[in-house]
């Protein structure tokens, strides 16, 4: 499902115009975005939890100059799924 579909789907399921229903999901974007910006954690119920994670620097062996080299470690954005979400998707 892309971004249009899914907003079709939710003006199907609200009752809401095409147009708030766009402007909800950005604004949810937005939002979500705003606060892994800031390092925070985005917990909603019944549903996942979108938080930063950090990789940490690994050693990897280049073939090319026959030695190893370490990868930078960095962040990135992770989604864990409820429980709730889990049981349903079985």
């Amino acid at each position: 499902m892309n971004k249009n579909e899914f907003i079709d789907a939710v003006y199907n399921k609200s009752g809401l115009t095409k147009k708030d229903c766009k402007l909800c999901l950005e604004a949810v974007i937005d939002v979500i975005k705003s606060a892994l910006k800031d390092g925070e954690s985005v917990v909603i119920s019944n549903f996942g939890k979108f938080k930063v994670s950090e990789s940490k620097a690994k050693p990897i062996y280049s073939f090319k100059t026959k030695s190893t080299e370490m990868t930078e470690g960095g962040k990135y954005a992770s989604f864990k799924a409820s429980d709730s979400l889990k049981q349903m998707i079985k």
